[in-house]
C-alpha cells in the first residue's frame, strides 16, 4: 500500500516536471527589441574606422556588416555604389 502512494507520487511530481519543461521550452522567450537611441549610435559609430567607414570592423559579419550599410544609404551611399 505504500509503495503504491510512493510510486503515485514519484509518477504524479514526474508527469507535472514534465508539463512543466514543455510549456517552458515552447513559449516564447521575450527578446529585449533593441532600441535606437545615442547610446547605441555611439556603440556602432565608434567601430567604424574613421579614414574607411565602408571597412568592415573586426570582429564583425561581412554580410552583415554590408546588410547595415544598406539600412542606412544616406550615411553609407558611398560604401553602397
Amino acid at each position: 500500500m505504500d509503495n503504491e502512494k510512493i510510486v503515485t507520487g514519484i509518477l504524479a511530481v514526474a508527469i507535472i516536471a514534465g508539463v512543466a519543461l514543455l510549456y517552458f521550452s515552447l513559449s516564447e522567450t521575450p527578446v529585449k527589441k533593441l532600441e535606437n537611441n545615442s547610446q547605441n549610435f555611439g556603440q556602432f559609430s565608434a567601430k567604424e574606422d574613421p579614414n574607411d567607414i565602408c571597412a568592415v570592423p573586426p570582429g564583425e559579419d561581412p554580410v552583415k556588416w554590408e546588410e547595415h550599410l544598406g539600412h542606412h544609404p544616406d550615411r553609407y551611399a558611398q560604401c553602397l555604389k
